[in-house]
């Protein structure tokens, strides 16, 4: 049951990674670059928590983790927000 759990908290967190890369490529919202590094170190560190839980199930939590990973990596090479100026 448990491999169960973990396979569907997988795809979700897989699909929320999906969506916000998707949202913030079609700027639907514009998060700092910290937001994003900070969004995948938590995630990375689920995926840790989840290897280090459960070891028959490593492969879960390696997964979380690589996606995590990935979304931290992509936050730390995007351009940074410029600052809107009213030259009115």
């Amino acid at each position: 049951m448990a491999s169960f759990g973990l396979m569907i908290l997988t795809v979700l967190i897989l699909l929320v990674m999906i969506f916000f890369h998707a949202a913030v490529f079609l700027d639907f919202f514009r998060p700092s670059v910290l937001q994003v590094q900070l969004l995948g170190v938590h995630v990375t560190l689920l995926g840790v928590l989840i290897v280090l839980a459960f070891d028959e199930f490593s492969g879960f939590g390696f997964t979380i983790g690589l996606a995590g990973l990935i979304t931290g990596l992509i936050g730390s090479f995007r351009e940074p927000n410029e600052t809107k100026s009213n030259h009115s």
